[in-house]
């Protein structure tokens, strides 16, 4: 399954504000391991977050946000790189 840009924008648009800190998946003893691809490892992050722009750790609702201006390599991943 691949995120279209209109299923990124619907997840970057959520209002962290809005949303309950304990309805977020919590990522904070979330572990990579580094044996795996980078593709198997942002697939399975995103198994795990569903958003990934909104999350918990630690109890605590995070909203993560990138610059327009900034580099946008990961960005383009979420379209290529999603789980089935």
């Amino acid at each position: 399954m691949k995120l279209t840009t209109q299923e990124l924008e619907q997840m970057r648009s959520v209002d962290i504000g809005a949303v309950a800190a304990e309805s977020l998946p919590d990522v904070s003893g979330m572990t990579f391991d580094n044996a795996l691809s980078r593709k198997e490892r942002i697939s399975r992050f995103l198994q795990t977050v569903k958003n990934p722009y909104c999350f918990c750790i630690g109890g605590v609702g995070v909203k993560i946000e990138f610059a327009e201006s900034g580099p946008s390599e990961y960005y383009g991943y979420f379209y290529t790189t999603c789980p089935d």
